[in-house]
């Protein structure tokens, strides 16, 4: 049986944010051990990789450096999805927001808090709906893929990744900036749950 590819995209968090090929894993490349990171991150398995890049020089870096840790690079893009998006092939996107702009466009957006429920008691933004990030997945199906959703946690990392798994399901999505520590610095309303 043979494996399936992996993709990594190798372009900084921002490019990837911006457009990315759906369910690819985004590993900026750096000089510095970064195809022992990746094999590390493998744990193990040894799947043919799909590298996407931003040019053809740090894509032969990027595959030079799998190779040299005995890892399989089957594929390189290393044009910026131009030829990628020129054939009309899927691109996931994903919106950064800040506390502030998605205050002011709240009717805009459905808001998720993918906090633990412990995390609630702290504070939540008004009406928003409370999903945990693990448990995003069980809850795709019933997500409206007419409205925009602002993905927000407790300092920006976990509603990146609930984000881009939003995105990649062809949904509209935005991660919220600095998370609800950020919307309280900036003197935000909060609501806490009442026993």
């Amino acid at each position: 049986m043979s494996q399936r590819n992996v993709g990594i995209d190798i372009r900084s968090n921002k490019d990837y944010l911006s457009g990315h090929i759906p369910a690819t894993m985004n590993a900026p490349y750096h000089n510095y051990g970064w195809g022992k990171i990746l094999k590390s991150w493998l744990n193990g398995t040894e799947p043919p990789i799909v590298l996407i890049g931003k040019d053809q020089e740090t894509a032969i870096k990027a595959k030079d450096d799998l190779e040299a840790v005995n890892l399989n690079v089957s594929v390189t893009l290393s044009d910026n999805l131009v030829r990628w998006n020129a054939v009309g092939l899927p691109i996931s996107s994903v919106l950064e927001i800040s506390p502030s702009d998605l205050y002011e466009h709240m009717s805009e957006w459905t808001v998720i808090d993918v906090r633990e429920p412990w995390e609630w008691q702290l504070g939540t933004i008004k009406d928003s709906t409370k999903i945990p990030l693990n448990d995003l997945p069980k809850h795709i199906s019933t997500l409206d893929k007419t409205k925009k959703y602002a993905i927000v946690c407790a300092h920006g990392n976990r509603s990146e990744v609930a984000a881009i798994f939003l995105a990649d399901n062809f949904l509209k999505a935005a991660t919220m900036v600095g998370g609800i520590e950020k919307w309280e610095q900036e003197s935000l309303p909060v609501e806490y749950e009442t026993d």
